[in-house]
């Protein structure tokens, strides 16, 4: 897999960062159109061109003597890494999200969802490396999680345009602490998409698998102020997506552990915003920053090289046991296990 990621340009040059560059759709399978094309490569072809390119054409190209045929090189060895050099972004963006979910394996069982990593032993046998384990909090924890959503309701006013500027991926904001220059480093910005696609991936199975209903769905006193996503409640995407790619910065950077603190801020008063604007639990949040983080760890381990072994993840479980907790600034990620690294 580190090949793969090594292709897409990993974060090598994330050297020298300036100023922010493109923004793209939401949330991260928005992240994939944000891979966008040049209208070279776009569907959307303007009829005009059709028409002027037929009469070009027509006033241009003579018969081709016999044998007169341009002839490609031979295109190499099957499924080369190398070749993902060739292909649009967003292609590239499908073949690595393939490559990253393939490696997963998911399971349910009772009120259990359990996230991990299919690889095999040294003596050939399959195995599942844990990744994560979230569980479906029981109904009591839902009937007071409801009063801490109507309390962070008070400052609603206060933190509406953040709210509403974070409805799609966090570029402006990452920039605004790293100094990223994404229009003049595509493959770092084709990295950080990556890591919200398969975010948004993972994320979006845990909330099927769980299927934990939004807050409006337990008292109409809610009166979201953003339209409430059509999916289930816990874990929060954008808790998940922001201490991922906060994890990814804060790790790949030359200067991340500079950064680590306010990267870490960053994702906690996002994830806040989040059940301010009346769509998600506190609780949604804490299981989103655990599923961040380990997703982030996970990430990373991927795409470093085999030898020597890079670090792995921890292994980490989320389990609501207090019906009055709330998702307090925190940037110490979730303790855990550490994976061994014989999964390698």
């Amino acid at each position: 897999m580190s090949q793969w990621m090594g292709a897409m340009g990993a974060m090598g040059a994330m050297g020298a960062m300036g100023a922010m560059g493109a923004a793209g759709g939401m949330g991260a399978m928005g992240a994939m159109g944000a891979m966008g094309a040049s209208p070279a490569d776009s569907a959307e072809w303007p009829p005009m061109f059709v028409d002027a390119l037929t009469k070009t054409r027509g006033g241009i190209v003579e018969p081709y003597p016999a044998g007169n045929i341009l002839k490609p090189g031979p295109p190499g060895p099957l499924d080369s890494a190398a070749r993902l050099s060739n292909w649009a972004p967003s292609v590239r963006m499908h073949i690595a999200l393939f490559e990253l979910i393939q490696a997963l394996d998911f399971k349910c069982a009772g009120q259990t969802a359990t996230l991990g990593h299919r690889h095999l032993t040294a003596a050939g046998a399959p195995e599942v490396a844990p990744i994560t384990t979230l569980v479906r909090p029981a109904q009591a924890i839902w009937d007071e999680q409801v009063k801490r959503v109507e309390y962070w309701a008070e400052i609603r006013e206060d933190r509406a345009s953040e709210i509403l500027t974070q409805l799609t991926p966090q570029y402006i904001f990452w920039n605004a602490v790293a100094h990223l220059n994404l229009q003049l480093r595509p493959k770092t910005l084709q990295l950080i998409n990556l890591a919200l696609g398969f975010a948004s991936f993972v994320e979006m199975r845990f909330k099927h698998a769980l299927a934990c209903p939004r807050p409006i769905d337990y008292s109409p006193h809610i009166h979201p102020v953003i339209p409430t996503p059509a999916h289930g409640s816990l874990p929060s995407g954008h808790a998940t997506e922001a201490f991922m790619v906060a994890h990814v910065l804060q790790t790949l950077l030359p200067h991340g552990t500079q950064l680590k603190t306010q990267l870490q801020q960053l994702a906690i008063r996002t994830s806040i915003n989040r059940t301010v604007a009346g769509v998600h639990f506190p609780v949604d949040s804490i299981a989103g920053q655990l599923l961040g983080q380990c997703l982030g760890e996970y990430f990373v381990w991927l795409g470093a090289p085999a030898n020597p072994p890079g670090p792995t993840w921890f292994y980490r479980e989320f389990k609501a046991e207090d019906p009055t907790v709330d998702f307090v600034p925190q940037t110490k990620p979730p303790s855990g296990t550490q994976t061994p690294s014989s999964v390698l």
